[in-house]
Protein backbone atom coordinates (compact mmCIF):
# COMPACT_ATOMS: atom_id res chain seq x y z
CA UNK A 1 0.00 0.00 0.00
CA UNK A 2 1.49 3.46 -0.76
CA UNK A 3 -0.06 6.19 0.57
CA UNK A 4 0.86 10.45 -0.76
CA UNK A 5 0.76 13.60 0.97
CA UNK A 6 1.44 16.80 -0.81
CA UNK A 7 3.40 19.34 0.89
CA UNK A 8 3.44 23.56 0.42
CA UNK A 9 6.11 22.79 -1.58
CA UNK A 10 8.67 20.58 -3.73
CA UNK A 11 7.13 17.01 -4.43
CA UNK A 12 4.70 14.93 -2.60
CA UNK A 13 5.97 12.72 0.52
CA UNK A 14 5.93 9.48 -0.12
CA UNK A 15 5.74 6.34 2.57
CA UNK A 16 5.50 2.37 1.59
CA UNK A 17 4.51 -0.23 3.57
CA UNK A 18 1.06 0.85 4.81
CA UNK A 19 0.74 0.48 8.22
CA UNK A 20 3.34 -1.70 8.73
CA UNK A 21 6.47 0.08 11.29
CA UNK A 22 9.05 -2.24 10.03
CA UNK A 23 8.71 -1.06 6.24
CA UNK A 24 11.58 1.67 5.11
CA UNK A 25 10.67 4.78 3.70
CA UNK A 26 11.42 6.68 0.90
CA UNK A 27 10.77 10.13 0.04
CA UNK A 28 11.14 12.72 -3.05
CA UNK A 29 11.70 15.66 -0.65
CA UNK A 30 15.35 16.53 -0.40
CA UNK A 31 14.48 18.94 2.76
CA UNK A 32 13.01 16.13 4.48
CA UNK A 33 15.53 14.07 3.63
CA UNK A 34 18.26 16.29 5.49
CA UNK A 35 15.88 16.99 8.21
CA UNK A 36 15.33 12.90 9.36
CA UNK A 37 19.55 12.24 8.38
CA UNK A 38 20.22 15.03 11.06
CA UNK A 39 17.63 12.87 13.23
CA UNK A 40 20.49 9.74 12.51
CA UNK A 41 17.90 7.92 10.63
CA UNK A 42 19.96 6.20 7.94
CA UNK A 43 20.07 5.89 4.34
CA UNK A 44 19.00 2.43 3.47
CA UNK A 45 21.01 -0.23 1.39
CA UNK A 46 23.39 0.17 -1.63
CA UNK A 47 21.38 2.61 -3.34
CA UNK A 48 20.29 5.64 -0.56
CA UNK A 49 19.55 7.81 -3.63
CA UNK A 50 17.71 7.39 -7.25
CA UNK A 51 17.56 10.12 -10.01
CA UNK A 52 14.82 8.94 -12.33
CA UNK A 53 14.44 10.89 -14.89
CA UNK A 54 10.97 10.51 -17.90
CA UNK A 55 12.34 10.75 -21.66
CA UNK A 56 8.79 13.94 -22.28
CA UNK A 57 10.24 15.63 -19.28
CA UNK A 58 12.89 17.79 -19.01
CA UNK A 59 15.25 17.29 -15.26
CA UNK A 60 15.01 14.89 -12.85
CA UNK A 61 13.12 13.74 -9.39
CA UNK A 62 15.37 12.01 -6.73
CA UNK A 63 14.21 9.26 -4.82
CA UNK A 64 15.67 9.04 -0.87
CA UNK A 65 15.49 5.30 0.91
CA UNK A 66 15.70 5.52 4.32
CA UNK A 67 15.47 2.88 7.24
CA UNK A 68 12.36 2.90 9.27
CA UNK A 69 14.28 3.86 12.87
CA UNK A 70 17.53 5.60 13.91
CA UNK A 71 20.53 3.40 14.86
CA UNK A 72 19.80 4.52 18.82
CA UNK A 73 16.48 3.66 18.42
CA UNK A 74 15.14 6.95 19.47
CA UNK A 75 13.19 8.00 16.79
CA UNK A 76 10.97 6.50 14.65
CA UNK A 77 11.13 7.18 11.35
CA UNK A 78 6.85 7.31 10.38
CA UNK A 79 6.46 9.10 13.21
CA UNK A 80 8.84 12.02 12.14
CA UNK A 81 6.74 11.90 9.07
CA UNK A 82 3.76 12.54 10.74
CA UNK A 83 5.66 15.53 12.30
CA UNK A 84 6.85 16.58 9.25
CA UNK A 85 3.43 16.82 7.85
CA UNK A 86 1.95 18.50 10.69
CA UNK A 87 4.20 21.19 9.82
CA UNK A 88 4.58 24.69 11.94
CA UNK A 89 1.63 23.26 13.73
CA UNK A 90 3.73 20.37 15.21
CA UNK A 91 6.78 22.95 15.84
CA UNK A 92 4.69 25.53 17.79
CA UNK A 93 3.92 22.62 20.14
CA UNK A 94 6.48 20.57 20.63
CA UNK A 95 9.43 23.78 20.38
CA UNK A 96 11.98 21.93 22.02
CA UNK A 97 11.87 18.65 20.46
CA UNK A 98 15.17 17.63 18.29
CA UNK A 99 13.19 17.50 15.46
CA UNK A 100 11.33 20.74 15.51
CA UNK A 101 14.87 22.48 15.37
CA UNK A 102 15.33 20.20 12.06
CA UNK A 103 12.36 21.51 11.06
CA UNK A 104 12.70 25.03 11.63
CA UNK A 105 16.61 24.87 10.23
CA UNK A 106 14.88 23.60 6.67
CA UNK A 107 11.73 26.39 7.03
CA UNK A 108 15.12 28.70 7.63
CA UNK A 109 16.53 27.47 4.49
CA UNK A 110 13.47 27.00 2.61
CA UNK A 111 12.72 31.03 3.27
CA UNK A 112 16.47 31.80 2.60
CA UNK A 113 16.10 30.61 -1.11
CA UNK A 114 13.02 31.71 -1.92
CA UNK A 115 14.46 35.49 -0.98
CA UNK A 116 17.54 35.02 -2.61
CA UNK A 117 16.04 33.43 -5.86
CA UNK A 118 13.84 36.50 -5.71
CA UNK A 119 16.36 39.25 -5.96
CA UNK A 120 18.03 41.05 -9.01
CA UNK A 121 21.85 39.82 -8.94
CA UNK A 122 24.26 42.83 -8.88
CA UNK A 123 27.47 43.57 -10.84
CA UNK A 124 30.41 45.78 -11.33
CA UNK A 125 29.94 47.94 -14.23
CA UNK A 126 32.68 49.56 -15.27
CA UNK A 127 32.61 52.60 -17.80
CA UNK A 128 36.13 54.66 -18.56
CA UNK A 129 37.44 55.30 -14.87
CA UNK A 130 33.78 54.76 -13.33
CA UNK A 131 32.85 51.33 -11.47
CA UNK A 132 29.53 50.76 -9.96
CA UNK A 133 27.94 47.97 -8.27
CA UNK A 134 24.20 47.50 -9.81
CA UNK A 135 21.86 45.74 -10.59
CA UNK A 136 22.05 43.65 -13.16
CA UNK A 137 19.03 44.49 -14.59
CA UNK A 138 20.03 48.21 -14.42
CA UNK A 139 18.71 50.62 -17.21
CA UNK A 140 21.02 52.43 -19.15
CA UNK A 141 19.29 55.57 -17.47
CA UNK A 142 20.64 54.30 -13.98
CA UNK A 143 23.83 53.39 -14.95
CA UNK A 144 24.45 56.49 -17.16
CA UNK A 145 23.28 58.73 -14.07
CA UNK A 146 25.57 56.27 -11.83
CA UNK A 147 28.46 56.49 -13.64
CA UNK A 148 28.22 59.59 -15.26
CA UNK A 149 28.24 61.11 -11.67
CA UNK A 150 31.42 59.14 -10.19
CA UNK A 151 32.89 60.32 -13.60
CA UNK A 152 32.98 63.43 -12.62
Amino acid sequence: MMTEQKLSRGGPVVSLGGECDEANFDTRDSLLAGALMAMGIEPVGSEPCRVITREHLSGANYQFYFKPMSDCGKWRTRELLKYWTEGAEWVEKNPDHPFAYAMAAVKNYRGLLDFINKKVPYGWVSRGKSIAMLPLDASLETQELLLGRMGK
